[in-house]
């Protein structure tokens, strides 16, 4: 591999494009500067010191991660020919009727897509967490915000290690911040034909009270 096509070379180099320390980009992601050194000489980064990152530099963090072959894999996938436009049309037909059917039961569920780092709810996933109409943009930390302070660091040590592609599936449960009432969320990750994850998937219902 070239030494341009690493994510420790492309870090290293938006640090010496930017005239920027160590210790600075750490003081901006909230770890130390030794941390930034392990990390421009290949060490692992989770998911959202990933993401801290590209929001500073101004850069997708797809690229970040992955290089340039990664964007135009997504770009491509996301375009298509019109067979492939056709096949999702046809998936998201599919994906409405289920998502009546789920209303209608008072299922729920919710969609974060990695790439664009955006949570999607069903209308039945935003009654069941208690979010009121007009006050959910999208943003997964209104999904932590909705759990019980108590257990707050407990859904969010399962979701970094979701997002940090440690665990495939997930199956936990949680109260409300407000209400006490206990939900149960089931999902899994999806991931590209190259291993990457790139979508997490989720059934949300209420754990009734035997």
């Amino acid at each position: 591999m070239r030494e341009q096509e690493t994510f420790a070379a492309r870090l290293s180099g938006l640090i010496n494009e930017n005239s920027i320390s160590h210790a600075k980009v750490g003081r901006i992601v909230g770890v130390s500067g030794q941390a930034v050194g392990k990390w421009a000489k290949g060490g692992n980064i989770e998911f959202d010191n990933l993401q801290s990152l590209a929001t500073h530099f101004g850069v997708n963090w797809v690229w970040l991660r992955y290089g340039d072959d990664a964007i135009t894999a997504f770009s491509e996938r996301r375009s298509g020919s019109k067979v492939r436009r056709a096949v999702i049309k046809s998936i998201m037909e599919n994906e409405e009727r289920q998502r009546l059917a789920l209303n209608a039961v008072n299922i729920g569920t919710w969609d974060l897509d990695l790439i664009a780092d955006n949570l999607v709810l069903s209308d039945a996933a935003t009654q069941l967490l208690g979010i009121e109409a007009g006050s959910f943009h999208g943003d997964k930390a209104d999904l932590l915000n909705s759990v019980d302070p108590d257990e707050r660091a407990q859904v969010k040590e399962v979701l970094s290690q979701v997002l940090d592609n440690q665990l495939e599936t997930f199956d936990f449960t949680h109260r409300l911040a407000d209400s006490g009432v206990q939900l149960r969320h089931r999902g899994k990750v999806i991931k590209d034909d190259m291993d990457r994850p790139v979508r997490v998937v989720c059934v949300t219902t209420r754990v009734e009270k035997p």
